[in-house]
């Protein structure tokens, strides 16, 4: 789908354009006229193509909100076929200069964002660059000077002590991020409906980096050897994560990514948090700091080099404390950027100001020299030219370690899933600030092939960030050229970047890390007390120690562990397996054509509809909570005054997700005891749809006491007996349920009444077809069916009302009317079947059973046809009132034509009833 701010006709409704700093000195030599001699903004070809810039790069323009967007016509008498110059000039330009020069405007306006974003890039890789391998795993020398004081302790036990294989480990690092950014900018670049995405190193996944770099060394030990199997071991993570990003979106199944327990992936965010901020003291004190003894020791040792860092911290914080606007937002989105930016020129100053800046300083506030061989490291060429493809040259299939590759199985699957919760996070908030319209599925096989891509050369994995993309964006970057630039950009770091890393302080990297790593924390512990209960914020403070304590892989059991609990304690802690329950007596089935004495029947408040009670169930029915639920049935039941004690109780499982065998089995002993124990005579369970309850349990057939359909009871000798006999029933909706329900409490009391109804549907027969001897008894069934929607009426009234009726014959497939056309008659269905329909709703249909009257309303108000209506049977006989005769009968009987007025009154209110209480739309009670 493309993007709306893609699409050339769309205009932006901002009344002004911002246009950057540098057009106020174009505007000296630069003249744009029209004869009323007002200014006037050349505009571009495509207004949406290009945004100049934004209020932190320029100025706003003058041109007034009533001035149009069109250039001028030929014809028109404002056209001038060169109406641009320059002052100074001999004469006017040719119109190709103009375009040249809107073209050069539009690549200038990028240039502030895309250097933005390219400093941004250094900025970020210079501290997570440093990061990627174990800060013990360094030089020969230096493991050898720190060996007795230090010890990096894995999960399994093994001590990290060694040098490491290649020289200029910082700057590999640094490359590393690099070319994943690179990789993962240019395929966004053509990928994504984002026109201003900013791709770069998923750096919240440094934490597994360095858990897969001690199961390798553990296994194979520091040499190259062991890098071989590293690299492979990312790159292998990166194509995972593609594979499965990239599937999710083939099988457009982005969705899915929304049902992480939320509390577990914000108990992750809060550990990862704490092992970013500890690698930025880390880095920053060039030594391991571990969560012991002798970690404290070294804390206190190179406390000097960690105030520098708590001190800038502290400073951004006091800085972002009081400049927070009224809501509690920053004013200044660019505040955090511009401070690291100015950490280093801030560091220098003061350490010539105090006059420290030396051999001693430099060795400990810097990061060695990339050029220099005389650290200790071994094992590889020193040259520059060397170190820029030492990516793409470690991968040895001869030297891989398969055993350890197969001890990392735990880490790459909890490194995969953590890299998936962040594209459904950054995509949507993304596209909601910039207001695009964009397709997640897009979006993750976009991400799929930029992370399948850099994984081919055992590169990292990537995404689209969000914080960047608003930064770039904002600063008026947009388009495939400008996106591009970025890479390029990037690509002269990649180059030149590690060099430029040697004079920087390891301040600013260490202060980076730790403010992100403190946030991080802060989002996972703190911003989220209040938003989870007792249990799940339980759950994210065990997964934030467990990760700080024992690693990546107890955290990932950790979180699977408190997921599965939290599930099963929160079932059956707040269980609430009974949505609700009623008596039916406010509720009404769409059964509209029953006799009088009928309705007197299901109207008393003896034996009629109070003695129906509805329960509703919800949610996933368990062993955890069927306790709960079966005593909750019975004391709805039990409470209830003896002369309320229902005699058929109606289940309603339409809302329940799910039923294991432990509760299919408590229900269907839950009938039985019902029947037992407090007299229930008949219990009918509502599946809610027609393919049956949500299990694999034959429960259907379990509860069905008898499989013969309604219909086939009514075509039985002994109907009353038929529906008396059955001691459990399974509806496919609650209307059936409660019209069953009916019949039953019919039968009770005056089975006669029961035959009749089922008589006005199959007239004794038993396909369902009409056996009448002649037309006078047809005529005389059809004067009952009236008379009965006219209780209280003489018989001879009906009959004069029934003498404008003509008889009609239709077969299967004929249709009546359609819907919107104009109403011009009324009809009693006599026999036969038919079906209402409306055409502007899917699959919304409605049978008509016979005995109903249709079209009346659209007769009486001389409205169209509110449905379309069918036949579906042969031989179907209906009555029609024209409207001749209607506009006939007021004239000559008005007391017969009232008649009608009384049918649509009462068919209006039994409507009125049946979709109030919401049966035939949502299958739900009104409870």
């Amino acid at each position: 789908m493309e993007s709306p701010l893609r699409s050339p006709s769309r205009r932006r409704s901002v009344p002004h354009i911002v246009a950057p700093t540098f057009r106020d000195s174009r505007d000296a030599m630069l003249s744009t006229s029209r004869v009323d001699g007002s200014e006037l903004l050349p505009q571009h070809e495509d207004d949406d193509d290009v945004r100049l810039g934004s209020s932190l790069y320029g100025a706003i323009d003058e041109r007034s909100d009533g001035e149009s967007d069109e250039e001028p016509k030929p014809g028109n008498s404002e056209y001038k076929p060169q109406h641009i110059s320059f002052r100074g000039s001999d004469g006017p330009r040719r119109p190709l200069l103009h375009r040249r020069w809107r073209c050069i405007e539009r690549a200038a306006s990028q240039i502030p964002a895309v250097a933005l974003i390219t400093l941004f890039h250094l900025m970020v890789g210079i501290p997570f660059g440093v990061s990627y391998f174990p800060v013990a795993w360094k030089s020969s020398s230096s493991a050898e000077e720190s060996a007795a004081e230090e010890e990096v302790v894995s999960n399994s036990g093994f001590v990290m002590d060694g040098p490491f294989p290649l020289p200029g480990k910082e700057a590999l690092g640094i490359r590393m991020f690099l070319f994943s950014t690179i990789v993962g900018q240019v395929v966004l670049t053509f990928a994504s409906n984002f026109d201003d995405s900013i791709a770069l190193q998923m750096v919240e996944n440094v934490p597994f980096c360095q858990a897969l770099s001690y199961i390798v060394v553990e296994t194979q030990g520091y040499g190259k050897e062991s890098l071989s199997t590293l690299f492979f071991l990312f790159g292998l993570a990166s194509v995972l994560v593609g594979l499965v990003f990239f599937v999710l979106g083939r099988a457009k199944l982005g969705r899915i990514l929304y049902f992480f327990p939320a509390h577990v992936l914000v108990g992750c965010i809060g550990g990862i948090g704490i092992f970013i901020a500890r690698t930025g003291l880390e880095v920053t004190a060039n030594a391991t700091l571990p969560l012991n003894a002798k970690g404290c020791k070294a804390f206190v040792e190179k406390f000097h080099l960690l105030v520098v860092v708590f001190a800038f911290d502290a400073g951004l914080r006091i800085i972002s404390y009081l400049t927070k606007d009224a809501s509690g937002k920053s004013r200044y989105p660019l505040l955090s950027p511009i401070y690291f930016i100015m950490i280093s020129p801030v560091f220098y100053v003061g350490a010539l100001c105090f006059g420290t800046l030396g051999n001693q300083l430099d060795e400990e506030y810097f990061f060695p020299s990339l050029d220099d061989c005389s650290n200790g490291e071994t094992g590889g060429d020193c040259s520059a030219e060397s170190g820029l493809w030492y990516i793409f040259q470690q991968v040895d299939f001869t030297t891989i370690s398969w055993s350890a590759v197969a001890r990392t199985f735990p880490t790459m699957i909890a490194l995969v899933l953590f890299s998936l919760i962040h594209v459904p996070i950054n995509i949507p908030a993304f596209a909601v600030s910039t207001q695009a319209d964009v397709d997640m599925n897009v979006e993750l096989e976009a991400h799929g092939w930029s992370n399948g891509i850099v994984g081919l050369f055992g590169g990292l994995q990537n995404y689209q960030a969000y914080t960047q993309s608003m930064i770039y964006t904002k600063s008026g970057g947009r388009g495939k050229a400008s996106s591009l630039a970025v890479a390029a950009g990037t690509t002269l770091l990649y180059f030149i970047g590690p060099a430029i890393a040697s004079y920087l302080p390891r301040c600013m990297a260490g202060t980076l890390l730790l403010h992100c790593g403190l946030d991080l924390f802060s989002e996972g512990v703190y911003d989220s007390y209040g938003n989870y209960d007792y249990l799940e914020y339980s759950g994210i403070w065990a997964i934030v120690i467990v990760m700080t304590m024992f690693g990546m892989e107890a955290a990932l059991i950790a979180g699977a562990i408190s997921a599965l609990l939290t599930y099963a304690i929160q079932s059956v802690a707040y269980p609430k397996p009974i949505r609700g329950s009623m008596t039916a007596s406010t509720l009404r089935s769409s059964e509209w054509n029953r006799s009088p004495p009928a309705f007197e029947i299901l109207d008393s408040e003896a034996t009629g509809r109070i003695r129906i009670r509805v329960v509703q169930f919800q949610g996933h029915l368990f062993f955890g909570n069927i306790s709960s639920l079966s005593d909750g049935v019975k004391d709805l039941i039990k409470y209830n005054p003896s002369n309320e004690r229902p005699y058929i109780l109606i289940i309603d499982f339409t809302l329940v997700l799910g039923i294991d065998s432990s509760a299919a089995q408590a229900i269907v002993k839950l009938r039985d005891s019902l029947a037992d124990q407090f007299g229930v005579k008949l219990s009918i369970f509502v599946p809610g749809s027609a393919e049956g309850f949500p299990t694999e349990v034959n429960l259907y057939g379990m509860l069905n006491s008898r499989r013969a359909d309604r219909e086939g009871d009514k075509a039985i000798g002994d109907v009353d007996q038929g529906l008396l006999a059955c001691s459990s029933r399974v509806c496919d909706d609650l209307d059936q349920a409660l019209i069953y329900a009916e019949d039953f409490l019919i039968a009770m009391a005056d089975p006669t009444l029961l035959y009749d109804n089922i008589r006005q549907s199959f007239l004794g027969s038993e396909d369902g077809q009409t056996q009448m001897g002649s037309l006078e008894e047809e005529r005389t069934y059809a004067i009952e069916l009236l008379s009965r929607k006219c209780p209280g009426e003489e018989r001879a009234i009906v009959e004069q009302f029934f003498s404008y009726f003509r008889r009609e014959l239709y077969n299967s497939g004929d249709i009546l009317w359609r819907q919107g056309t104009p109403s011009d008659s009324a009809k009693l269905l006599v026999s036969g079947e038919l079906m209402s329909s409306l055409e502007n709703e899917a699959g919304t249909t409605e049978p008509i059973s016979i005995g109903s009257m249709i079209g009346e309303s659209g007769l009486v108000d001389n409205n169209n046809r509110n449905s379309t209506v069918r036949v579906l049977a042969d031989d179907t006989v209906l009555y029609s009132l024209s409207r001749e005769s209607w506009e006939k009968m007021k004239e000559k009987h008005p007391h017969c034509a009232h008649l009608l007025w009384h049918i649509v009154v009462s068919y209006l209110t039994m409507r009125i009833q049946h979709v109030s209480n919401r049966i035939f739309e949502t299958r739900c009670l009104p409870i």
